[in-house]
Formats: C-alpha cells, structure tokens, sequence
C-alpha cells in the first residue's frame, strides 16, 4: 500500500520532454500528497524542445497550475542529435489538443534553474528526470557540485536488465543523448533508475482507459491523452507506464525493491559502433551509487493502484 502521506511534501523538480507518458507522470506528480512540484525543466527528446516547451507550458494551464515554473532546455544533446518519437507520441507530443499556452518559460535556462534551486534547497529537492539526460549532464559537466545536492535523483531510462526499445540495446532516453546518459550514471551520483525490465510489467489496455472514470480535470486530460493515443494505432492494446512508474518510485518506496550496481553506458567515445550506443553495462552486480529494480522487485497491483490514485480514477470493479 502507499505510504502515510507527509506532513510536509517534497520539493521536486521535474525534467521532461512531453510526450504522452511525461504528460500522465506530470498530472499525477501534480496531484501527489507527497510531492510539491517547484520547477519543470524541459528536454528534447519526444519531440523538439519547442514542442515540449510549450506542452509543458500548456499541461500547467490546463490543470490551473500556473504557479509553477517552466524553465527551456538545450535544443541539441550533449553529442549527436535527437531520436524524436513523433510516431509514438504525435507530430506535437500529445494525443489530446491543448489549447496554446497563454504563460511563458523563465528568464533562465533549465541548467541555471536547476542550479540555483538546488542551492537554495541544499539536501531537500528531489529531482525526477523522464527524458533525454542533456539538462542533468551539462550541469554535472559545469557545475559538479550542484546534482549532488539534490535530496534524491530518479531517472527514467536505460535497458539493463531487458532488450531496449529502440535497437535492442538501448532504451529511447539513452540512445537519444548516450554521452549525457554516460556522464550522469559515470558521476558516482546516487541515482534511481527505472529501466525497461520494471517498466514493461506495468501498463494500462485499451479496456482500461476505455473504462476509465476520472473525478478529477488531471484525470480526464490524462484519459483523453491515452485514449488518443489508442486511436492513433487500432493495433495498439498495451500502454507502458515507463515515466509514470518512476513517479510510483518517488512517491511511495515500497512499490518497487532496488538493488545496487556500478554501470556505465556506451557512446561515441567509448565505441565507435553505433549500434551500441546507450547500451547499459553493469561493472559490478553488487554495490554501486545507481539503484536498479530487482528481477520481479515491482509490486505492479500496487504500482497501478497508486496511478489510478493519482489521477483520480476509480478502481475497476473486481470479477
């Protein structure tokens, strides 16, 4: 079950390229107890920087959360160039129209912001990142002091354990920016990462979305992404929570048992086959800064209980 609610919640910053599944992570981070959402930075990566930018601008505006800051990310990764996912997510981003942003991004750029809201809060924000690495390493690269600082980091990415999604050795996040994704896991920076394997065992049908009854504006947008979505593809019948599960992992820690390993990832500096870059190579098996979901470790009943949670959605009825 989810743990006891906090008296005070956390502070969190969340880097973000939406994207359908970034666009559900976000509206349930939103409506967590335990979370206090302060900043979104945003990444390339599903689609271009502008897109996200303004989609995540515009998830804000359409859940009255117009309070929080939306601060730019870099337009190209550390190495190479974006992947984009636009025939997953749509030319946009999203499945469901949202109207154009009314508010605008910060002055500063997603790295600074992260800076100083990480220096201002020594110890205390906890950082969620659902796409490409590219903020988190060029602020680790310029400023190696600073991540450090964050109370915790979780990272969706990486196909440790499992075949990727994209070539079958690395994940879209990683292979996107395998160099940011290399320099992040490389930091010695305790790191959550939620791969592929704990990922793939947990998804909503086409039944579930179908019979989704939201009590909340988070949970019908979040219903009307996922059933556009859908329709997108009639062939379609399983949607992978991969970000809104590392939300599970912030927000309650008994959903998903982690084990520690040292790892590191493949790029155009450590091979030149390209086929392998974002590949995740584990070093040592026992003891390491990044914490990996144990083979079966993800309580997945739980894990979609809290997600329907979050997002307002009534359980569905036993058989």
């Amino acid at each position: 079950m989810p743990s006891p609610h906090p008296a005070v919640p956390d502070p969190v910053v969340i880097d973000t390229d939406p994207g359908v599944d970034d666009a559900i992570a976000l509206l349930m981070a939103l409506s967590s107890p335990q979370m206090d959402v302060v900043g979104l930075t945003t990444t390339a990566g599903n689609v271009p920087i502008g897109p996200a930018t303004r989609n995540a601008l515009a998830i804000l505006e359409s859940v009255g959360r117009t309070d929080i800051p939306v601060s730019k990310g870099a337009t190209r990764p550390v190495r190479g160039r974006y992947a984009y996912a636009r025939q997953v997510h749509s030319a946009e981003g999203l499945t469901h129209p949202l109207p154009a942003p009314a508010t605008h991004t910060t002055d500063t750029g997603a790295v600074p912001f992260l800076s100083a809201t990480l220096r201002a809060h020594p110890g205390a924000v906890t950082v969620i990142a659902l796409g490409p690495l590219t903020n988190l390493a060029r602020l680790h690269r310029d400023q190696p002091s600073v991540l450090p600082l964050a109370k915790r980091v979780l990272v969706m990415g990486g196909a440790v354990q499992s075949p990727g999604n994209v070539t079958p050795h690395a994940e879209f996040n990683f292979y996107s920016d395998p160099t940011a994704a290399r320099l992040v896991v490389e930091s010695g920076i305790p790191l959550t990462l939620i791969d592929m394997a704990p990922c793939r065992q947990v998804f909503l049908t086409r039944e579930d979305v179908e019979g989704a009854r939201a009590s909340t504006e988070a949970g019908n947008l979040a219903e009307r992404l996922l059933s556009g979505w859908f329709r997108q593809d009639p062939t379609r019948e399983r949607f992978y929570m991969y970000d809104p599960l590392t939300l599970v992992a912030a927000a309650d820690p008994h959903a998903i048992k982690f084990r520690s390993v040292t790892m590191t990832v493949d790029d155009s500096i450590t091979t030149d086959d390209s086929t392998l870059w974002g590949r995740c190579r584990v070093l040592d098996e026992t003891e390491g800064p990044i914490s990996i979901a144990e083979p079966g470790g993800v309580d997945v009943p739980t894990s979609l209980q809290l997600i329907r949670e979050l997002l307002g959605w009534s359980q569905p009825a036993a058989i």
